[in-house]
């Protein structure tokens, strides 16, 4: 048997025909308009997003840095004024210490200034009152040395009238 050659290609669907190429320009021109007209815009979008985002990321790291060495010397002058704090309650304290011990010594000073006016006029006091006694016991001893001598009667009389005499008044 001999093949047959006579055999159209009409029915063969695997060899192309008009109809394919033609829808294979259709699919390449609109992959070129979508590859002129689409495609550039979204990849413009798309870098400006990523522009943006690196921007972003940039600014994060900035900011974070920043916050760092805010944070830092925040910590710096709160420990400086900690110090500074420190320091001067410290000096308050020893400042009130050497107040306190002034009005201490002046308080001692002034008890002691009371204490000796207080002797020196207690003194006085006793010195004048040993002289009223003086003053008064003589004339009572001249008398009582009179009367136990019995030296003078007429005048032991008189001073013991005497003595009636301011006993009365």
């Amino acid at each position: 048997m001999a093949a047959r050659t006579d055999v159209t290609a009409a029915g063969n669907f695997l060899i192309p025909n008009g109809t394919f190429f033609v829808e294979l320009l259709i699919f390449l021109i609109v992959l070129g308009v979508i590859w002129f007209f689409v495609v550039p815009p979204i990849r413009k979008v798309l870098a400006e997003r990523e522009a943006r985002v690196d921007e972003t990321t940039a600014n994060f790291k900035e900011a974070k840095e920043t916050f760092a060495e805010a944070e830092a010397r925040y910590q710096s002058g709160l420990e400086k004024a900690r110090a500074e704090a420190a320091e001067i309650r410290n000096t308050a304290r020893a400042e009130g210490r050497a107040i306190l011990e002034q009005l201490r010594s002046e308080a001692q000073e002034e008890a002691d200034r009371i204490v000796a006016d207080s002797a020196a006029q207690l003194r006085s006091e006793a010195d004048q009152v040993a002289a009223e006694l003086r003053a008064e016991v003589e004339p009572l001893a001249e008398s009582l040395a009179e009367r136990v001598s019995g030296v003078n009667g007429q005048r032991a009389g008189s001073s013991a009238g005497r003595q009636r005499g301011q006993a009365s008044s």
